[in-house]
């Protein structure tokens, strides 16, 4: 009974760590000795990368690793947590004993110099995240006294973008925003959007030219960069390397096919006297961030016209052979007794249920943000069963495609002087900066944004210190430029996020029969949102 009891404590320990760490943002911490910011070290963090809002990041970037809440992928979503299904593993899993993830006390900023500018700055990332940035905010502040950021933190993405919207009315809007990817077309359709090319352009800056490829390729619309990328991050798939070694499998491989990765899971499946899994090969939530990466690591569109990427998305098509393939590829792991589907991510803590199974050793695969790695490393460490390891995302034999980039970026609003909107370029600018990017990546776990910071020494630390992280780089460089790796803008992303999910739902517990017919119901639904928002826009 004590053994039955000290194991149930771990699982609580692991459950909550995970839950602690990774609402914070799509990115985890570390300490480091850094030529930026000093922050205490987050054991753990998400994306959102993705949360459903992307990165997945308000539902899914995030869920438990890509933001707030998360993603992503991935901030908590609009959507109510709902019951996971019959075949997923109970939330409740935790135990009765579970208590609420203790919250940190923010980094105070520094006080406002007198005859300087002030410049107002909203930001969506919380926890150790949300402390980061206020450290970064007050590290700029203290490197000159001609402008002077106040940083307000907002509960979440979600909550970010509709109170700028909300604020729309009134003329009050910040200077400066954090939003989440697919939150771009919305932003751009409020007119009220100073775009980052114009700035870089009156420079004559080359700072485009350093920044990740894949990364500005999202966020340029029309050939004009409108937001400066700030924190990235793209989906992987995790799996156990001791795992793999046991059952003689090749632990250093990095790009899988379906069919194999089914074969895997197979023989990593374990199993007790009376056929229940006690190690499953594959754990997965229902996340639209990673039905959408899947979509692109198969080079099919997600919206028509080419994603929304010349002229106004209006049509999403992800209803395709690419995602029914991916469906189809799930629901073969669950049927066959190899994978668990953990139920819906958005809205949920199924996330943190998947992470937690995942560090203890109870699932050889998931796929979730690089940006959960250091989470998920501090956890196998406290379980002291799972050597992490990190491989590209699978896709069907003879895909070509590539992954999405998720996260967030900073927008420039035409609001208040000009004095004011010259303050938030140099801030925006300041973020950067190669060396704040090595010093944030090197906190968090998201993609530095510009290719110069993997030659600041505190980045080649941090890869040497995790070598996981380079195998996401890999992935993220070897994406081909095409639209449907470009990533899908339109104005109603969320919505259609929390419908996909739906219908995977549907799929998965067998309520709709085909994966198509799933998907061409959500496609409908969200098809009717998207006319009726574009009608709205002159």
């Amino acid at each position: 009974m004590k053994q039955l009891n000290m194991s149930r404590q771990i699982s609580v320990f692991l459950l909550f760590s995970l839950l602690t760490i990774m609402l914070g943002a799509c990115g985890s911490s570390v300490a480091t000795n850094s030529t930026g910011p000093t922050v205490a070290a987050n054991p753990s963090a998400a994306d959102n990368a993705p949360t459903t809002s992307t990165g997945a990041m308000s539902a899914a970037a995030t869920s438990a690793a890509a933001t707030s809440a998360a993603v992503t992928s991935a901030p908590a979503t609009s959507m109510a947590a709902t019951s996971a299904p019959a075949t997923s593993v109970a939330a409740a899993s935790a135990g009765p004993t579970s208590k609420p993830a203790p919250t940190l006390t923010p980094v105070p900023l520094i006080a406002q110099p007198a005859g300087s500018t002030k410049i107002t700055f909203w930001y969506g990332l919380t926890g150790a995240n949300g402390n980061i940035i206020r450290t970064l905010v007050n590290k700029y502040n203290s490197s000159q006294s001609k402008y002077y950021v106040e940083a307000i933190q907002q509960p979440d993405y979600d909550a970010t973008i509709t109170k700028f919207n909300t604020s729309l009315a009134g003329g009050d809007l910040p200077n400066v925003v954090q939003v989440y990817d697919i939150g771009t077309q919305r932003m751009i359709d409020t007119k009220r959007i100073l775009p980052v090319q114009n700035f870089i352009d009156q420079e004559k800056l080359t700072l485009v030219n350093d920044l990740e490829p894949a990364v500005a390729r999202y966020y340029t619309i029309g050939g004009k960069l409108y937001s400066m990328p700030f924190n990235s991050s793209a989906p992987v798939m995790y799996y156990d390397r001791n795992a793999f070694k046991e059952v003689g499998l090749d632990p250093e491989k990095k790009i899988w096919t379906y069919d194999e990765l089914l074969d895997a899971a197979k023989k990593l499946t374990k199993k007790d006297a009376s056929g229940k899994i006690i190690r499953s090969g594959i754990d997965f939530t229902l996340y639209s961030w990673i039905f959408e990466q899947e979509l692109a690591t198969q080079s099919a569109l997600f919206a028509d016209p080419t994603n929304g990427r010349e002229s106004r998305a209006t049509k999403v098509v992800f209803n395709n052979d690419a995602g029914a393939k991916w469906l189809a590829f799930l629901k073969q792991t669950v049927d066959q007794g190899i994978g668990r589907n953990i139920g819906r991510d958005s809205g949920t803590t199924n996330g943190a249920v998947r992470d937690a199974n995942f560090v203890k050793g109870d699932a050889a695969i998931t796929f979730n943000s690089i940006a959960a790695l250091r989470g998920y490393i501090n956890g196998a460490k406290t379980s002291g069963k799972v050597d992490v390891g990190v491989a590209y995302l699978p896709r069907p034999a003879g895909a070509k495609g590539g992954v999405i980039i998720g996260g967030a970026s900073l927008w420039i609003t035409d609001q208040g002087t000009a004095a004011q909107q010259a303050g938030a370029w140099d801030f925006v600018k300041w973020t950067s900066s190669a060396e704040v990017q090595a010093s944030w990546s090197s906190n968090t776990g998201y993609y530095p944004i510009r290719k110069a910071a993997y030659d600041v020494q505190v980045m080649k630390d941090t890869l040497a210190k995790y070598p996981q992280f380079g195998v996401a780089v890999e992935q993220l460089r070897a994406t081909e430029a095409t639209f449907p790796t470009q990533g899908a803008v339109f104005g109603t992303f969320l919505q259609t996020r929390l419908a996909i999910e739906a219908a995977m739902e549907q799929f998965m517990t067998g309520k709709v029969a085909d994966a198509k017919a799933a998907l061409n119901d959500a496609a409908s639904k969200s098809n009717d949102a998207l006319d009726e928002y574009n009608s709205t826009q002159k």
